[in-house]
């Protein structure tokens, strides 16, 4: 019965679990029927057994999983028909320049709307790329273009919806406020960490400063996450109107809080924050309570239903990982110490925000880099007042350009700062190589951990309250 009341709290994340088995399970076994009949079958044993709980609860998680598959199977059936045919597409990012190519995000409007991250072979064809620009390709894979399978030109932008058009003006701008970057007069390391960590471009980033980031445990301060939305959601909040205008001010912040996500390049831990925000700010409109773990499953189905692809993406999983370890572990481990000053409180809470999120995101960053960042509190400490900083600072510096020299001053005394840590003797354990299986059984382990310390919490809870009882009797 606790288990069960549990789930009632939480009904989406079992939900959104077998809605991502369902994804992985088609990804990796794709059958010859049509699973979309076996979905509405599964839908139709669901609905016989609504006279009995258990059953029909045990019907709808399979439809989940059915669902998964049979999104896999249509979506994958698009993306199959775009190889060796002739595609046109327009450039949505910044083009970044690697030792041998040209990495380019493509939309292509004829494949739904689908955006293909796309490698350019390096020549002055390829140099001269730039945003919004449209070409005409023929890719043997979705990764790898050569010289001869594209050409500038195609009716991509006759194809594109008002939705697509409106990505587009939004990274247009975004490419005006990095030419303003630019005017600041940074040097290259400098510029590259403020496009990353204010506006989510990645197109300059080198590899000493992934290699620097990546060792200090501070890679995620480059990509536009729920740590970046949050500190913008804090200063719109002191901004915009009191009470008394509460859901003018709450429509006025989830507006600007989207448009930002849209100048950022809608990644998919921006989408999530954005998404979760939003929830967040309907029910606080409506007055109504709300679970944090069912509105960030909501976001994370939403964005799967949208696009069944995204649960491949390395963001998608540190991002949805990192905040449901928070969600889950952080009001177990509040209790265990509770300072009184201020700034010890802050201290605390943010090394247990850390601990909490690394726990989520560990088994992931030994699969997919092969190491484990061993100084990551200190690197938190530093990285998450300095981020706060920047973004603050970056847009005090676009109203007031003499500002910037103190914003880049922060840029480059946090990026010294992680230099140091990574320099520092054992700042990351190296070859570590998990397998999928060995990744899945490490977090089934840290989910058996979770329900250890919360049974074992009330069980405590519980003991208190009796020895009273008896003292009393």
């Amino acid at each position: 019965m606790e288990q069960l009341s549990s789930l009632s709290v939480t009904p989406l994340l079992p939900v959104a679990v077998c809605l991502m088995a369902g994804i992985a399970v088609g990804s990796w076994w794709q059958p010859d029927f049509p699973m979309l009949f076996v979905l509405l079958g599964a839908v139709v044993v669901a609905f016989a057994c609504r006279r009995w709980a258990v059953m029909q609860t045990m019907a709808i998680l399979v439809c989940c999983v059915t669902l998964g598959m049979t999104l896999v199977q249509v979506q994958g059936r698009d993306t199959n028909e775009m190889y060796g045919r002739e595609l046109h597409g327009i450039v949505m990012s910044e083009p970044a320049e690697r030792p041998k190519t040209i990495g380019v995000d493509l939309l292509v409007p004829s494949v739904g709307g689908r955006t293909l991250r796309c490698y350019l072979w390096k020549d002055e064809r390829s140099r001269a790329l730039k945003l919004g620009d449209a070409i005409v390709f023929k890719p043997a894979t979705s990764t790898f273009i050569r010289s001869d399978e594209w050409a500038y030109g195609g009716t991509a932008h006759q194809q594109l919806s008002r939705w697509q058009r409106t990505r587009l003006w939004f990274l247009k701008q975004r490419h005006q406020l990095l030419e303003r970057y630019r005017d600041f007069g940074a040097d290259e390391e400098a510029y590259a960490v403020l496009a990353a960590m204010t506006l989510g471009d990645k197109s300059a980033q080198t590899t000493d400063i992934r290699e620097t980031f990546s060792v200090s445990g501070a890679s995620h301060i480059l990509a536009i996450s729920g740590l970046h939305i949050g500190i913008i959601y804090i200063l719109l909040t002191w901004l915009m109107l009191g009470r008394r205008r509460f859901w003018l001010s709450q429509v006025l912040t989830v507006s600007a809080i989207w448009a930002f996500a849209l100048l950022t390049g809608l990644s998919a831990s921006v989408t999530r924050a954005a998404t979760m925000i939003s929830i967040y700010a309907v029910f606080a409109e409506r007055g109504g309570r709300h679970s944090s773990v069912n509105v960030l499953c909501f976001a994370a189905i939403v964005m799967l239903l949208a696009d069944g692809q995204t649960l491949f993406d390395v963001g998608f999983q540190m991002s949805f990982s990192a905040v449901l370890a928070i969600l889950l572990f952080m009001p177990l481990l509040q209790g265990i110490y509770q300072p009184q000053n201020i700034l010890i409180r802050w201290a605390w809470n943010l090394v247990l925000i850390s601990l909490c999120a690394q726990l989520g995101v560990a088994p992931l960053i030994a699969y997919y880099f092969s190491r484990f960042s061993t100084y990551f509190l200190l690197t938190n400490f530093l990285v998450i007042p300095a981020a706060t900083l920047i973004l603050y600072g970056s847009l005090l510096s676009l109203l007031l350009p003499p500002a910037s020299v103190a914003l880049l001053w922060v840029v480059r005394l946090m990026n010294g700062g992680l230099r140091v840590i990574a320099s520092l003797p054992g700042a990351s354990i190296e070859g570590l190589h998990p397998t999928a299986i060995q990744v899945a059984l490490t977090y089934l382990l840290i989910g058996i951990l979770f329900f250890f310390i919360k049974y074992y919490k009330k069980y405590v809870q519980i003991k208190k309250n009796i020895v009273p009882l008896r003292e009393n009797n």
